[in-house]
This record gives C-alpha cells, sequence and structure tokens, in this order.
C-alpha cells in the first residue's frame, strides 16, 4: 500500500510539470507569430461557426499545455537519468514512482503482504509486521 510520503511524492512530482508546462505554454502563445496564428485561426474559426462556443485559442492552449508538460517531463527524467539532483531540482523529487505489481491471478498486489487465504497466520502476521517496521503500510 503507498504511503502518505509516497503519495505526497507523486503529487509532487505530477503537479511540478503541470505548472511549468502551463508557464511555458503561456509564454510560448506570448510570442509574435505565435499569437498572430492564433489570431488568424480564430478568425477563420469565427467565419466557419458563428457563435461558436470553442475557440482556437481554447483548444491550442489545451494542446500546447498538454504537449509541453509531457516535453518537460521527458526532459526531466532524461537528464535525471546522468544527474539525480538535475530531476530533483525539476521535478520536486528524483525518488521513482511505486506501481503496485500483478500477480499470475491477474490482480494487483497493492499491499505487497501474502495471500491470507493461502498463508498461514503465523506468515501473514510475520509479513504485516514487517511491513509496518519498513514504513509501507500506512
Amino acid at each position: 500500500m503507498l504511503t502518505r510520503q509516497a503519495i505526497i511524492i507523486a503529487t509532487i512530482r505530477t503537479a511540478i510539470p503541470a505548472a511549468i508546462g502551463w508557464l511555458l505554454a503561456l509564454l510560448i502563445a506570448r510570442i509574435p507569430v505565435a499569437a498572430d496564428i492564433i489570431a488568424a485561426l480564430d478568425r477563420i474559426l469565427a467565419d466557419a461557426v458563428p457563435g461558436a462556443a470553442l475557440t482556437v485559442t481554447t483548444v491550442l492552449n489545451a494542446a500546447a499545455i498538454g504537449l509541453v508538460v509531457a516535453a518537460y517531463y521527458w526532459l526531466a527524467r532524461n537528464l535525471g537519468r546522468r544527474s539525480p539532483i538535475v530531476e530533483t531540482f525539476l521535478l520536486g523529487s528524483s525518488q521513482q514512482p511505486v506501481y503496485a505489481k500483478q500477480n499470475a491471478d491477474g490482480a494487483y498486489d497493492i499491499t505487497g503482504l501474502p495471500d491470507p487465504s493461502k498463508a498461514t497466520r503465523e506468515t501473514f502476521q510475520a509479513a504485516l509486521q514487517a511491513a509496518r517496521r519498513n514504513g509501507s503500510t500506512d
């Protein structure tokens, strides 16, 4: 089971690229050439679909933010392979996400504990105590 610390780190590693991607997309849209292209596409859309609530600016902003966030995250992860301190600076943490493993039955093991229906009480209790000592359960 994910600890609070793992959830906080995962949130930080998601929020920082999203915020920086949003900021970079806004800055890119401020470039005069990009702004002119967006305005021209907005006029074309307004002429083609009068009264349209969706504008090219809205669509392009959403697409640009998504692309910039993905590019930023990719760059941060690749730089982090060479230097974890760079990944810590760019993503807020160099700790890699932890995902649940899938067992042979196809179910996801989110606790790391043995199957209580197949393990003895002593085995299960020992695994539970070890997990608590290691901080892997809340």
